[in-house]
């Protein structure tokens, strides 16, 4: 069973640090992933972990750290409305989580002995070693992250209008931001610049903050090899496994704690259930349902429902075929 909890910060020598940021939707899991981190003795042996938890009641600070017992972690719990005044005001029509904004703004609240800054979302799960990733120097002005996805349809795609919009030409120059890392300099320079771009154009911004980000850092980024975000556009693609996977980031809907449908293997849901069972308290912000795993209106199908069915698996099982094809190529000519 994972050890939960992370060495204490501002430890002397350390200059790179690791943040996490999450509202109450996403404290168990990055309770998670931080500890996954932790178990690797050559990432802390270079880097201090920080989780900033925005808006949590200070009575539910307390029960937090209470609940976890001797699990130590670095917290820092933050008031959006203290931090976020100004660029609230600024986007009225925004339905965006604070916490999405506050890794925007999160600089501030980072210990000055910190020169370089790694961002991680809190629905990963660390499953190789990232030394390599956490040890890698960054070149100044550069951001460094994986790509999002390689194909323009579908949901959750990006077409070449929105693309265009942030100004990227093609979709593999469009980054993911759930893993990026940045020396301190440029990341308090993108990260102020795309809170106000986002302020300013949040028509161009499908994706918000991510949007933002990609406007701003253009053609300035280093792409990071898909083993360090392996998002769920991968999983899907990655039909030949040609990518060992070291951090998975399970995007889009389909998560391994809200169902069993989904294309992640069923270790990945055990983390979860066997955190609750030694944390009980945190079932109030990590439920472990199964919800997802069947559609509603496919419950008590209909002959032409379940037509409709087999034509909707049959799309996607093309649709993952091509980009299996997209993956081989990119991956044959790519650099990291």
């Amino acid at each position: 069973m994972l050890r939960m909890g992370t060495p204490d910060y501002r430890r002397p020598g350390i200059t790179r640090v690791i943040t996490f940021v999450s509202d109450r939707g996403y404290v168990g899991q990055a309770l998670i992933a931080a500890s996954q981190l932790a178990a690797q003795p050559d990432v802390v042996a270079i880097a201090d972990i920080i989780i900033y938890l925005i808006d949590i009641p200070p009575d539910e600070q307390v029960e937090i750290q209470a609940a976890l017992g001797s699990a130590h972690f670095n917290f820092m719990f933050l008031d959006s409305r203290r931090f976020l005044t100004d660029s609230a005001d600024r986007l009225p029509e925004i339905h965006c989580p604070r916490s999405t904004l506050g890794r925007l703004v999160v600089d501030a609240e980072i210990p000055a002995q910190y020169d370089t800054v790694i961002y991680m979302d809190g629905d990963i799960q660390i499953i190789g070693p990232v030394a390599p990733l956490i040890a890698r120097e960054c070149e100044d002005g550069m951001v460094y992250a994986g790509i999002d996805r390689l194909d323009n349809g579908g949901r959750y795609a990006n077409p070449p209008s929105y693309l265009q919009g942030i100004g990227i030409a093609h979709v593999s120059q469009y980054f993911n931001a759930g893993i990026m890392m940045a020396n301190r300099a440029t990341w308090r320079r993108v990260t102020e610049k795309a809170l106000r771009f986002l302020a300013e154009n949040p028509e161009r911004c499908k994706h918000l903050d991510q949007s933002a980000l990609n406007a701003v850092v253009g053609p300035h980024r280093r792409i990071l090899s898909p083993e360090y975000n392996y998002t769920t556009w991968f999983r899907h693609a990655d039909r030949r496994r040609q990518i060992t996977p070291r951090i998975i980031h399970f995007t889009g809907p389909l998560k391994p704690w809200n169902t069993t449908k989904g294309p992640w293997n069923p270790k990945c849901r055990q983390v979860y259930v066997d955190f609750l069972a030694q944390y009980p308290y945190f079932s109030r912000y990590l439920t472990i349902d199964t919800s997802r795993d069947v559609d509603p209106k496919y419950a008590q199908p209909t002959l032409s429902l379940r037509a409709r069915y087999w034509m909707k698996k049959v799309k996607q099982a093309a649709e993952h075929q091509w980009h299996s094809l997209l993956l081989g190529r990119f991956l044959n000519n790519a650099r990291f």
